[in-house]
This record gives C-alpha cells, structure tokens and sequence, in this order.
C-alpha cells in the first residue's frame, strides 16, 4: 500500500509539472510580449494555482483585468486538454469581448485554429471581424447567427456569419 501511496504522488507530481509546463507554452502564445515572462506553480495538495512574475514574486489573481483572466482561463484549460492526452472539444462564449487588439490578435492566430478538433465560438458580430473571419475562414466549417426575437420570445437560426449573411442576401 506504501508503494501504491508513492506511486500515486509522484504520478501527481510528474502530472503537475507537466501542466505547469502546458501552461507557459500556452500563456507564452496567449499573452503579449510583455506578459511573458509569468510562470505557474501549482499546490499539490490543493490544487491551487499561483502565478509567478519575472521577477519570482507571487501574482494577485484578483489584481489581474477581466482580458487577463481570461488569457489565464484559456491557458490553462488549453494546458489541461493538453495534459489529459484526450482530444476535447472547445465551446467558449464572447472569447473576444474583455481583450484588447493585441491579446485578440493572438487568440485568433495561435489559438482557435488548433485549440482542438471541434471548436464552437459563440461570438457577438462586433467581436469577429472580416479581418477576424478571413484569418479563421481556413478552419471554419459552419458558421450561423442566432436572432432572438422578442415578440415571439424564441431564437432562430440562419446560416452565415452576421455581415458575411447580409452580403451573401445582397448577391
């Protein structure tokens, strides 16, 4: 059983470290240059995640934007798909809202094009652009605008990407 116990911790131990590696590859592609530099340690115990500056002290996750927590979020559930082995689908809602163009840009260049086999973004049509929609348009195989409508109190759907829609109905 002692064996087994020691087993089973530095199983633990090789799996965190390896997802605290996962997770500066990933951060290193999310974030801007100047947020580099930013490590994770995680407690074996509690599973806790601090952040580490270039400096080695310890990050408030608190202190941090809503665009850096969401950079921190990606990373690390693009860091666990990682080190689970699995192949999992992504769904991220309004992944574009909280960040800024540089942050953006990285997202839509190194992110969702190989975040996993099937991605759904669930976008507002200002949150993709034309810029955007060409860059992902490779890796897009179905793209569709919900309108809700407020008299009947229910959602449709049509195929197409908000203005993507609008020119295809002009033709």
């Amino acid at each position: 059983r002692h064996m087994l116990e020691a087993f089973a911790a530095q199983t633990r131990s090789n799996r965190i470290s390896l997802l605290e590696q996962e997770f500066i590859k990933s951060f290193g592609k999310l974030a801007r240059k100047d947020d580099l530099l930013v490590t994770a340690c995680i407690n074996p115990e509690t599973y806790a995640v601090t952040l580490i500056d270039h400096n080695g002290h310890a990050i408030d996750k608190k202190k941090l934007s809503a665009g850096e927590k969401q950079i921190y979020a990606i990373a690390m559930l693009e860091a666990l798909g990682r080190t689970s082995g699995r192949n999992l689908p992504i769904i991220i809602d309004t992944p574009l809202g909280r960040l800024d163009s540089r942050h953006r840009e990285n997202l839509v260049k190194n992110y969702f094009p190989s975040a996993s086999h099937e991605v759904l973004i669930l976008s507002t049509d200002t949150e993709v652009d034309e810029d955007f929609y060409q860059e992902l348009s490779t890796d897009i195989s179905h793209a569709f605008e919900v309108e809700y409508n407020p008299h009947t109190g229910c959602s449709s759907y049509k195929e197409g990407y908000f203005w993507r829609q609008q020119k295809l109905a002009l033709n």
